[in-house]
């Protein structure tokens, strides 16, 4: 059976040259290209003396994926892996390896038979028509994001993840499943849903305990600009609201190492550092001392984010609200694909040369003498 490569756990990124003067973070864009390219205009970004950093799930339930991945790698973005993307990723490696050259109808045949390789695969989901039509480019940026990065220099106490990290783990030994999907530490470890334990950064506070006030919250489950408390999260991916806090079970007692927060510490030792994440919608901007959840609800009608170093100044777009359209922009271009294939894969009928048509010459008209030969003879 078909498997994937996993994503590089993480990618230690260093500054070539001079460093950026800021280091832009964008929340979860999910297709969104125009609030996406709204939201560099209203930070300013300027290429080749900022830096943005995405973190994760640039593609899917928006209009347009495709163009989010390409305005992304035009601009030289870093970014790390999120679920969805990583769906989209697979799904690629799939088609490009043992389902190279089969039909639609051919794969909906595996998927009605429980034959595609993974049980979050299916035709109808919006992902199959991403990682079918992304030109390769762009998937190939896309399939090199890690699940983590770490930041150099001066920003060395921050590391971005899309959904978390495991506090009982050093950074090499995280799991990128894990750092992709986890939103919650519950008694049997980490979990993607919000019923079980606690949310994973505030064990992750507990576990840095008195490098600073981490329980307080700037802003928590609020928009950055109108501050308005969001919706409840329909999309079961994205999670449920908040948890009772009467259901909420003691917090994990971690002890930190010593060598924890050094910036020289090894990647092999437990290291509490600053994380930027996305992934919660269901809980919407988390803006805490230590942890900064930037899933504004973009895809939603909420808005797309951008925390900003340094300063940690936050700045947003509003975003419309595209849950459940199904008319969006990569589906149009899937049908135009397979049009176009189908096109290319018509036979095509030979053409009989047609000779222009000659007209025949002209008859000449013969002029005859009644006269005889033999002079003016009489009858």
């Amino acid at each position: 059976s078909f498997r994937a490569p996993e994503p590089e756990l993480v990618s230690e990124k260093t500054f070539t040259g001079t460093a950026p003067e800021r280091l832009i973070f964008i929340g979860d864009i999910h297709g969104c290209a125009e609030e996406f390219g709204k939201l560099l205009e209203t930070v300013n970004f300027k290429q080749g003396s900022d830096q943005v950093i995405l973190v994760g799930d640039l593609v899917a339930k928006g209009p347009d994926s495709l163009g989010v991945v390409n305005k992304a790698r035009s601009i030289k973005a870093w970014g790390v892996r999120g679920n969805h993307d990583d769906r989209v990723v697979r799904w690629g490696q799939f088609l490009q390896g043992p389902a190279k050259g089969m039909s639609e109808s051919d794969l909906k045949a595996l998927e009605d038979a429980g034959e595609l390789p993974y049980s979050d695969f299916e035709l109808s989901g919006g992902h199959y028509d991403i990682a079918s039509t992304m030109p390769l480019c762009d998937f190939s940026y896309l399939a090199q994001f890690s699940a983590l990065i770490t930041l150099p220099d001066a920003y060395s106490e921050w590391v971005v993840a899309h959904g978390g990290m495991e506090p009982t783990k050093a950074i090499a030994d995280q799991d990128p499943e894990v750092v992709m999907t986890v939103r919650n530490i519950g008694p049997d470890g980490p979990s993607s849903e919000k019923d079980a334990g606690d949310a994973w950064f505030e064990v992750w506070a507990d576990a840095i305990g008195p490098l600073g006030n981490s329980g307080s919250s700037t802003i928590s489950g609020k928009s950055s600009n109108t501050e308005k408390e969001t919706a409840k999260e329909t999309d079961p991916e994205e999670g449920e609201e908040n948890e009772n806090e009467d259901t909420k079970e003691k917090r994990s007692n971690i002890k930190r190492q010593s060598s924890a927060n050094s910036p020289s510490a090894p990647l092999t030792e437990i290291q509490f550092k600053k994380v930027i994440y996305g992934h919660d919608a269901g809980r919407a901007l988390q803006i805490h001392d230590i942890t900064k959840g930037l899933d504004s609800r973009c895809v939603y009608g909420g808005e797309l984010t951008a925390f900003i170093l340094p300063g940690e100044e936050l700045k947003s777009v509003p975003c419309q609200n595209y849950d459940g359209k199904d008319a969006s922009a990569d589906r149009r271009r899937r049908r135009a694909f397979l049009e176009r294939r189908a096109l290319s894969l018509r036979p095509r009928r030979k053409r009989r040369m047609v000779l222009p048509r000659i007209a025949p010459p002209p008859v000449r008209a013969h002029k005859f003498s009644h006269a005889s030969s033999h002079g003016n003879a009489q009858i």
